[in-house]
């Protein structure tokens, strides 16, 4: 620059100026200077000083421009027509400007009084040039009159700065500021990858396999990065076979961002969170019994017994030996009285009579008679004895009649040795003995002689049998004395013992029963009945299982409300242990089953509920599993969003030394280890990672990377390699990656274009989008377009209607609508594409949205329209069905001839309804059916008719290359997807090339700097729609603003928290300056005109001239017709509440709130919120309302509140029922019959909150079509002038009258 010819010192720079003709106007520059304009401007400062040197109409602004420290005041100066604008800050000497700065911009002028213009002769000089020196050259008049130079710049930068220019800084400021913060998220969310092995490829490239242990720790330290400071303790997160547990050792509550956070952490991972975090109380519910509290309450029942005189005896299994029945009383008493509900005594008495038949029923000579040989039988009291040398078989036809008792069996011998044992044998004299009582044992008894004689094989051995039978009564007797008394407890029948077995309950029973029985007998049975002698026990309750089944019972009962809430009941064979498991969602709801648990066994004596690990808190536990979908999802992101990305090399050792924290370090800082380590880290990665090259190739497991020269050089060299645990770091996954999208556009609008940062499609865009009187002003005859528009239109249009269309159709720029609730802005979206087409049928319009259902719904509007063409870009399973028809996978599937796109296992869609198809339809539709044409066109129909794969296919790619209108959220706008398709439908080009004529943006008044900058960036032309009296765009206070915090823009971050949507500013100033570009719609059509009372003033400046917000259904919205489109009727009716003719309602609670950390809860209003449900479901006509809508959501009640926590207690109570439940941000976009609002707030101070912003008034009350039902303390939102103008449209009804008229 030292070179330039600016600097060539001429003795007399203003010899053209004659006198005061012209003024005098110095601009000091450096080299610096110059080198700052060079580094990014198209035209060099040398060409730019050159053009601007000499005499200029020049145009002075004040402005003020934000440094890095300070604030500068400068002059903005505008030079007659030329393209170009100069800033420049005044001089030491007061008469001449420094540090000039240059913009390629045609600058448009504030007010009159804002601005000084003045004819200058412009001089570019060095900064240190003599001023003197440089006066002196001006000609005789300026050498005498400094002075007057230096009055005019000190008037310059005494005028007020022009509003617009203040808002405009502060503009930038704030997108800057969302960039800053942008940057500041993407730095933190890069990838590191530990490398496991590497190897060389041809062309030079490296394969590097990845660790993916450290794969699963990103994800790990991810999630708890995330959780760091949201909550009280420390999270475990253990992942394993494709499983991620995060377990908290109590209970933790998590905050809901946090949640949503980790499931888009987990999604980045291709994990799918369970819904929510579980907690869970686990643990026993024990019925014991201690023993020595047993013994000490047995000893003190046996000296009770003493005092009352009666010695009782008792054997060791603590049966009781009774007197007589007044002992048994007594027992009873004593244990009644002093231990009940933990002793009882159970009646043991049992006593049995055996029956045996008459002697004359045995003839023993007949016996005798049919014994076997050398077999001889003797009667032994009661009892027959055969004896035989031989063993007997007992099932002999003569023992029929007989009982098998025992079988004794001698073998002798001549003399006997003692120290000869035989297993089971007794020794009796001379002979070895045994007993047989089992007559299944029979079998083996003539071993036993075997035995012997084995053991004496030289001595005589004899043997003998004596088998021992009791006479037996006919078992068909018995059995039918046993039917006689079958089911009587008390008389008992055992017929193979030939008995009868009483149970008494007293001695008088005793005798009842005995003499009961003794009646039936016939005179072949001969029976005694022993003496009556009671027995008894002390039952410990909690040793008899039926009693503990009926404990466990109990519980279950009084659990009923909460079955639900039990996951792992289990109750134990012997019923002595119930194991459970139970869910709950707050510490009210776990305190509310402990307690039901602690009332059910408050009675009961020996009952212990044991809480696993001692923890009656409960755990919070929340598992993420590895969904297939995002797996294959995944790698078809690999493929194409890290294409030609650029990754980082990090050395391995000298990372994870950084992990290394001494005791003397930690002791002399108040940072924690964790923080420590995570601030090295940082330090390093910024320091310390090395370009490595582009990715050619990536997969979950490795990744195919082209090797810059200078790192390959030194690869080559030796003097770098990659190692088994060095790092290799890339752009983090998923949501990241549309985040660096917003990056690169909010490049492009804030900075200068240069090779590496593109300007927008439309240069003029950095101006007007910050300042609309920068946006080209329509100059042609409105009306007669919007005559022309009237005259084609494809809808029905009202007035406001037709000239936001003709006003956004004429725009060169910028246009911006205003639309109100209800007030059709899809309409006008549809008719705007549609006009635009066939203005320019070659056109390209982009739709875009932050929502899918507000893209799609405007598509539903386009079905079937001639001439135009629509693509939809996004996952087809995310899409309305209005907007998937459209969708390219779907069109692809359908080409290639399959009738359904699998998603995933669980999620198939058909194929059938897509535009290709419906396209060759219509086609068929209107080919003639004319017998004079069927042999020209006849076979081309049969074939479109057919449908085969060359139809499919030609028309397919047809319909592709002609398309003119792309519809996609913002979201999606410049992914790979988005440029792929592009490419598919308009050719081949550059990624940043990719442009449309018109981008029409709708909720940009939801819209963040960000989420509308990837879509500006794209259009010549762009339409702006939205509505600045809702709710601005929802910050989420985990990204940008405390991205901002952490890197020292705290108030930054607040201001963001706080910002107005460009929408609000951009309209606000167009409607003043530009008022060709703005339009306001007026008519609403969603809500019953009662409804939209309650919302109508806070349009009334906007739309003064046409009388305010209007109704545009007021003729059809009282007719009894719930099927009719128009109505707005309901139907319903229940004395006072609702009648048909209402639809606006205030049910008046004066319930405080209840303060939470954070938000408010009311309890009374949660209480009149169930009221006006049960008040609905008994109202008469409410039934033939429901059954009348198609519409799942047309039957749904939606429940909205400003606050979070009310929020959080409805769908906990909610939870499952067929209504539509959330805060009032998150409504907004939403409409349903039904609307109840829970305003919440209630307190002596009259404090509202928020929710005295009209944006969140608005939208809660324009909700409703039908029915509008407010819940709220009136008296203290009346103190609010806009709640009062809406209280005044609706219908009171107190909390008690509603109480009253529910059943």
């Amino acid at each position: 620059m030292a070179e330039l010819d600016l600097r060539q010192d001429l003795p007399n720079i203003y010899s053209n100026v004659e006198d005061n003709e012209a003024l005098p106007l110095f601009v000091r520059f450096t080299n610096d200077d110059a080198k700052f304009h060079d580094k990014d401007a198209a035209v060099s400062f040398e060409e730019t000083v050159a053009k601007l040197t000499g005499i200029h109409e020049c145009y002075f602004i004040h402005r003020r421009q934000k440094g890095r420290t300070k604030v500068y005041e400068e002059l903005a100066i505008k030079f007659d027509d030329l393209p170009i604008c100069m800033t420049a800050q005044k001089a030491r000497d007061g008469f001449t400007l420094r540090a000039p700065h240059f913009t390629e911009k045609n600058m448009v002028l504030p007010e009159e009084r804002e601005f000084i213009v003045r004819k200058c002769d412009l001089k570019f000089v060095d900064l240190h040039e003599d001023s003197f020196k440089l006066i002196s050259g001006t000609g005789t008049y300026w050498l005498g009159h400094v002075d007057e130079l230096c009055q005019f710049i000190n008037n310059c930068f005494d005028l007020p700065i022009p509003p617009i220019e203040i808002q405009i800084e502060e503009d930038k400021e704030m997108w800057q500021a969302y960039l800053d913060g942008l940057n500041a998220i993407l730095e933190n969310k890069r990838d590191l990858i530990r490398v496991l092995s590497v190897s060389n490829q041809k062309d030079g490239l490296l394969r590097l396999d990845f660790d993916m242990e450290s794969y699963a720790q990103n994800l790990k330290n991810a999630i708890l990065e995330e959780l760091n400071g949201k909550c009280d303790q420390k999270a475990q997160i253990s992942i394993e076979d494709g499983d991620c547990l995060i377990s908290f050792d109590s209970y933790q509550t998590i905050p809901d961002d946090t949640i949503d956070n980790i499931k888009t952490i987990g999604r980045d991972y291709c994990y799918s969170a369970e819904a929510t975090p579980i907690n869970t109380v686990s643990g026993a519910i024990s019925i014991v019994s201690d023993q020595d509290e047993l013994n000490e309450i047995v000893a003190s029942i046996d000296k009770e017994l003493e005092i009352f005189g009666e010695v009782i005896n008792k054997d060791e299994d603590g049966q009781l030996y009774l007197n007589n029945d007044k002992s048994s009383e007594i027992l009873s008493k004593i244990v009644d009285t002093h231990y009940h509900g933990i002793a009882t005594v159970v009646n043991t008495t049992q006593i049995v009579m055996p029956l045996v038949p008459v002697e004359e029923s045995i003839d023993i000579e007949v016996l005798k008679g049919n014994l076997p040989e050398q077999a001889q039988i003797k009667p032994y009291g009661k009892h027959f004895v055969v004896s035989s040398k031989r063993p007997l078989n007992v099932d002999l036809e003569i023992f029929h009649n007989m009982r098998f008792s025992s079988c004794m069996v001698n073998v002798s011998l001549d003399q006997i040795d003692a120290n000869i044992q035989i297993e089971g044998a007794t020794i009796k004299g001379n002979a070895y003995s045994w007993i047989i009582n089992d007559i299944n044992e029979l079998r083996t008894a003539g071993r036993l002689f075997n035995e012997v004689r084995k053991r004496y094989q030289g001595q005589y051995v004899n043997s003998m049998f004596f088998y021992a039978f009791a006479p037996q009564i006919n078992k068909s007797v018995l059995q039918e004395l046993k039917l006689n008394f079958y089911g009587n407890p008390s008389i008992v029948i055992d017929v193979p013992r030939s008995c009868v077995i009483f149970s008494p309950k007293s001695k008088e029973h005793y005798n009842s029963i005995k003499d009961a029985f003794l009646e039936q007998l016939d005179s072949s049975i001969n029976a005694t009945a022993p003496e009556y002698t009671p027995t008894a026990k002390i039952d410990f309750l909690c040793e008899n299982e039926e009693y503990r089944r009926g404990v466990f019972e109990r519980i279950n009962v009084a659990l009923s409300d909460k079955k639900g809430k039990f996951i792992g009941n289990k109750l134990s064979r012997d019923a002595k242990q119930l194991t459970f498991e139970f869910v709950f969602e707050d510490i009210d709801d776990r305190d509310e089953i402990e307690k039901i648990l602690q009332e059910s066994l408050a009675s009961i004596h020996g009952v212990k509920i044991i809480y696993d690990d001692n923890n009656n808190k409960g755990v919070t536990n929340w598992s993420l599993s590895e969904d297939p979908s995002l797996l294959q999802e995944l790698d078809r992101k690999l493929q194409s969003d890290f294409r030609n990305e650029c990754v980082n090399y990090i050395n391995g050792k000298e990372y994870d030394k950084l992990s290394n924290v001494d005791e003397d370090e930690l002791n002399s800082t108040h940072y924690s280890k964790a923080t420590i380590v995570r601030r090295r880290r940082q330090a390093y990665l910024k320091s310390s990672s090395y370009n490595l090259g582009t990715c050619i190739r990536r997969c979950r497991d490795y990744a195919v990377i082209e090797v810059n020269s200078e790192m390959l050089e030194t690869m080559r060299s030796n003097e770098f390699r990659i190692s088994t645990g060095d790092y290799i770091q890339f752009p983090a996954m998923g949501e990241t990656m549309e985040l660096m999208r917003q990056s690169v556009a909010m490049n492009r609008i804030l900075k200068p274009a240069n090779k590496y940062n593109l300007s927008p499609i439309n240069p003029n865009l950095p101006n007007f989008i910050f300042d609309p009187k920068y946006a080209a002003e329509t100059v042609v005859n409105i009306e007669e377009t919007k005559e022309d528009i009237r005259a084609h239109k494809i809808g029905n249009l009202n007035e406001k209607q037709l000239e936001a269309v003709t006003k956004s159709v004429l725009a060169k720029d910028l246009a911006l609508i205003q639309g109100p609730p209800g007030t059709g802005k899809t309409t006008v979206i549809a008719e705007i594409i549609w006009q635009e087409i066939r203005r320019n049928p070659d056109c390209r319009i982009l739709l875009t949205s932050q929502t899918n259902l507000a893209v799609d719904n405007a598509l539903e509007r386009l079905q079937g329209q001639a001439g135009i063409r629509p693509v939809r870009i996004g996952k087809p399973e995310k899409l309305e069905p209005e907007g998937r028809r459209f969708s390219l996978p779907i069109i692809r599937s359908w080409t290639e001839g399959r009738e359904k796109y699998s998603v995933r296992e669980d999620l198939v869609l058909g194929t059938a309804d897509n535009a290709t198809k419906i396209w060759i339809d219509r086609i068929v539709n209107k080919v003639s059916n004319d017998p004079k044409y069927i042999g020209a066109v006849g076979a081309w129909k049969a074939e479109l008719i057919e449908k085969d794969k060359h139809s499919r296919t030609e028309f397919s790619r047809l319909y592709r290359s002609h398309v003119n209108l792309v519809a996609a959220t913002c979201s999606i706008c410049g992914s790979p997807d988005f440029y792929y398709s592009y490419v598919d439908m308009f050719g081949e080009c550059n990624r940043n090339n990719m442009f449309f004529d018109v981008v029409i943006m709708d909720e940009a008044s939801k819209a963040t700097p960000l989420e509308m900058a990837v879509p500006l960036v794209l259009g010549k032309k762009i339409i702006v729609i939205g509505d600045h009296k809702q709710l601005p765009p929802m910050m989420d206070e985990t990204t940008i603003d405390s991205a901002l915090e952490k890197i020292g823009k705290k108030d930054l971050a607040e201001k963001l928290q706080k910002a107005e949507s460009q929408f609000k500013r951009l309209f606000e100033a167009a409607a003043k300056i530009r008022k060709t570009v703005v339009a306001t719609l007026d008519t609403q059509y969603r809500m019953h005109e009662q409804i939209m009372n309650t919302i109508k003033q806070f349009y009334q400046e906007e739309l003064a001239a046409t009388g305010g917000l209007k109704c545009g259904i007021i003729e059809s919205m009282d007719i009894p017709d719930l099927t009719n489109k128009g109505s707005r009727w309901h139907g319903i009716s229940i004395d006072p509440i609702i009648s048909p003719e209402t639809h606006a309602v205030w049910i008046d609670v004066k319930t405080p709130e209840t303060a939470l950390n954070p938000g408010y809860k009311n309890e009374g209003e949660l209480k009149a919120i169930d009221l006006v449900l049960k008040a609905l479901e008994q109202a008469k006509g409410y039934k033939e309302f429901l059954n009348s809508q198609t519409k799942p959501e047309d039957k749904e009640i939606g429940i909205i509140t400003f606050y979070s926590a009310q929020s959080r207690e409805i769908k906990k109570k909610y939870r499952g029922r067929a209504y539509r439940m959330d805060v009032v941000d998150r409504f907004q976009g939403m409409e349903r019959n039904i609307i109840i609002v829970s305003t919440v707030r209630s307190n002596a101070k009259n404090n509202i909150g928020f929710a005295k912003e009209i944006e969140r008034i608005n939208v809660a009350f324009s909700r409703a079509r039908r029915l509008l039902i407010v819940v709220g303390n009136k008296r203290q939102f009346e103190s609010n002038n806009d709640y009062a103008a809406s209280i005044a449209n609706m219908e009171t009804v107190s909390v008690e009258q509603l109480r009253d008229a529910v059943r």
